[in-house]
């Protein structure tokens, strides 16, 4: 009698394992085929963009306060001074931040 409980629990635990073998390909979730991805993607290209137009932004603004300094260097030395750029040439604080970022690298 006791064998064939064994027998019996023995074929019982192989069928269980098999079952789970069969389930757990199924149970498995493929991310690829959705729209997950996808999102992220669009994420990155979309806050990709945004500091695309902040830096070009930034940049224009830099590229007219420059051409604003030239304009007034080739009127007169002291109108490009009261330029913001003639300004930041003139400040000592300016230079000492150059000459700290220079020491540093």
């Amino acid at each position: 009698v006791r064998n064939t409980d064994a027998s019996e629990s023995s074929q019982s635990a192989s069928k269980i394992s098999r079952a789970d073998e069969s389930n757990s390909f199924t149970d498995k979730v493929s991310l690829e085929n959705s729209g997950a991805k996808k999102s992220e993607q669009l994420f990155a290209q979309i806050e990709l963009e945004k500091l695309n137009q902040s830096s070009f932004g930034k940049l224009k603004a830099y590229k007219a306060k420059l051409q604003e300094y030239e304009a007034a260097k080739n009127e007169s030395p002291e109108a490009a001074a009261n330029t913001e750029i003639g300004k930041m040439l003139n400040d000592s604080d300016v230079w000492g931040k150059i000459a700290e970022n220079i020491i540093d690298k």
